[in-house]
C-alpha cells in the first residue's frame, strides 16, 4: 500500500482545491485529459501532485477561454508556443464573429422591444375606433422586396415573407420595421387568384446594392389605421374611404397602395391582435382656373 505525504492530494482533497467536481476529475482520467500522478493499485484511489493541480487550473482556464477539451488536450501535449499562439488567435477571430453575431441578436432584440411598445400605444388608441385617417409625410423606405403575380391570401403571403427573411439573413442584413405588402394593381378590381403583388420587409441600408432591395419613396400619404386581420371585404371598405376622403379634400392617388402590418412575428397566429395600416400615396390637386 502507497504512503502518502505532501504534496499528493487524494481526489477530494484536489477537487476542493481546483473547485471542480469529482466526477470531472474522473472523467478527465478516463479521457486521458488529465491523469493523476499516482493511482493506488490496490485501492485503485487517484493521488494528485502540485504539477498535477497546475494542470487542472491550466485545463480551467483554457476552459473559461471557450477552449474544447479536444482543443486543451493538444495544447498540453503540445509545448510550441507557436502552436499555442495559433490557438488563441483562431479563438481571438471566433469570440469576435460570436461577439458580431450577439450586437446582431441584441440589435434585433431592441427593435422588437420598441416595436412592440409602440404596437401597445397604438392597440390603446384604435379599439374604441373603427378607423383612424391620417395625412402623413413619410420618409423613403429600403426594403428587401419579392415582386410577383400570386395569389392573394395570407397563407401565401406568409410563406414568401419567411422566404425574404430568410435571404435577408443569408446576406447578413437586419429587419428593421414592420412587413408590407405592395398593391401594382387597382385594389377595388382585381383579381385575388392572380395579381401582381409585392411583399416587402424594411431593413438597415447597406452599401451594397442587391437585386431584392429598393427604395420606397417617401412623401405625402394618406393613411387609415384598422384592427383585425386583413380581408377583401376589409381593405376594400378602407380603401373606398380613403377615396372618399381624398374626393372630399382636393387630393389623388400617385402610386401602388401599401398595406403595413404592426405586428410582431410571434403574433402573426392572433388575427384579432392585427393593426394594419393602409397608406395610399397622394398629390394634391392642381386647381384650375
Amino acid at each position: 500500500m502507497l504512503v502518502h505525504r505532501n504534496p499528493y492530494y487524494s481526489i477530494g482533497q484536489t477537487a476542493k482545491i481546483c473547485n471542480i467536481s469529482i466526477q470531472t476529475l474522473r472523467y478527465y482520467d478516463k479521457i486521458g485529459l488529465m491523469k493523476p500522478s499516482e493511482i493506488d493499485r490496490s485501492s485503485g484511489y487517484r493521488y494528485y501532485s502540485n504539477l498535477d493541480i497546475l494542470h487542472i487550473k491550466i485545463v480551467q482556464d483554457m476552459k473559461s477561454l471557450d477552449f474544447s477539451l479536444e482543443e486543451i488536450r493538444y495544447t498540453l501535449q503540445s509545448e510550441s508556443l507557436d502552436r499555442l499562439m495559433g490557438l488563441l488567435k483562431a479563438k481571438h477571430e471566433e469570440a469576435l464573429q460570436e461577439k458580431l453575431r450577439l450586437e446582431r441578436i441584441t440589435t434585433s432584440i431592441e427593435q422588437r422591444i420598441k416595436q412592440i411598445d409602440a404596437l401597445l400605444e397604438l392597440n390603446s388608441g384604435t379599439k374604441d375606433s373603427e378607423v383612424l385617417i391620417e395625412l402623413k409625410e413619410l420618409e423613403d423606405r429600403y426594403v428587401a422586396f419579392d415582386r410577383k403575380r400570386s395569389v392573394c391570401r395570407m397563407e401565401t403571403s406568409v410563406l414568401r415573407f419567411t422566404e425574404l427573411f430568410g435571404r435577408i439573413y443569408e446576406n447578413g442584413m437586419l429587419p428593421s420595421g414592420y412587413i408590407m405588402t405592395i398593391y401594382h394593381e387597382n385594389i377595388m378590381t382585381f383579381d385575388r387568384n392572380d395579381t401582381d403583388l409585392e411583399v416587402a420587409i424594411p431593413i438597415k441600408r447597406v452599401e451594397t446594392n442587391r437585386s431584392f432591395t429598393r427604395v420606397i419613396p417617401g412623401g405625402t400619404y394618406i393613411t387609415a389605421l384598422y384592427t383585425g386581420i386583413p380581408t377583401e371585404q376589409s381593405y376594400k371598405c378602407i380603401y373606398g374611404k380613403l377615396l372618399e376622403w381624398m374626393a372630399m379634400n382636393g387630393y389623388c392617388e400617385s402610386g401602388p397602395v401599401v398595406e403595413k402590418y404592426l405586428v410582431d412575428m410571434t403574433q402573426m397566429t392572433k388575427h384579432e391582435d392585427y393593426l394594419i395600416e393602409l397608406q395610399v400615396p397622394v398629390n394634391q390637386k392642381r386647381l384650375t382656373l
